[in-house]
Order: structure tokens, then sequence, then C-alpha cells
């Protein structure tokens, strides 16, 4: 009993803490935020090449404060991650992904469909597509 009270205690902290941010929400989806985490590369193909392989991980992660962060280790054992900031439009099921150096700043427009998100676009003259599942 007591654990329930304490859950209840803490829940009803949080919501006396952040009442104010909670106003400006539109929906239940923008408070909880179901779609930060890691997302794991499920597809990654360059033209019709399947490029998953050259890869021990590529894992992308959304965090709460509108960051995300995109990291990997190739085959060879090389690793690294690169960040920046992203926003979701949940209606139009499209999230945009922003990074730069301070000089210039790269923003691209990605679908969402079925809890994924797909990576588009053009690489080196061929077509890039990345699957990211979480």
């Amino acid at each position: 009993m007591w654990k329930l009270l304490l859950v209840i205690g803490i829940f009803m902290s949080v919501c006396t803490l952040s009442a104010c941010e909670v106003s400006k929400m539109s929906s239940l989806e923008e408070l909880s935020k179901p779609y930060t985490g890691v997302y794991e590369c499920e597809r990654l193909m360059l033209g019709a090449e399947d490029r998953k392989g050259d890869f021990e991980y590529l894992r992308l992660e959304l965090g709460y404060g509108g960051t995300f962060t995109l990291s990997y280790e190739t085959s060879q054992g090389v690793k690294d991650e690169l960040s920046g900031t992203y926003r979701l439009d949940a209606a139009r099921e499209e999230i945009t992904m922003s990074a730069g150096n301070g000089i210039a700043e790269l923003s691209r427009t990605y679908r969402m469909q079925d809890g994924s998100i797909l990576i588009d676009g053009n690489f080196l003259g061929k077509n890039l597509f990345a699957e990211f599942k979480m």
C-alpha cells in the first residue's frame, strides 16, 4: 500500500512542478513523448546495395529536450557520433532533424511510419534509404 502512495505522491509532485508546461502542450502524446528513445537501424540501402553489414551498430537516439544523437560503429571498429536537434510533427507523421557547426545548419524532414523513422535521400548520386525502429 505504501508503494502505491509513494508512486501517487511522485506523480502529483511532477504534475505540480510541470503544471505551467502542461497547458502549452496540445496532446497527451506531446506530454508523454512516446517517440523518445533509441532507434536501431533495421535496413540500410545505398542504391540496390544492402549496406547494413558495414556497421556493428547504427543508432538514432531522440532525447526529451529535442536533441538527437546518431551513433555508430563500423565493422572495422571505428566509432563516432553526430548530434543535432529535432522537431516532431505528430499530425503529419514527420520529423525534421537539424545539425550544424555554427556556420551552416542543415535541416531535413523525414517520414515516421508505424513507429519507424524512414530516412530517404541522395548520397553520392545514389538513393540512400535507412529505417530506424525502436
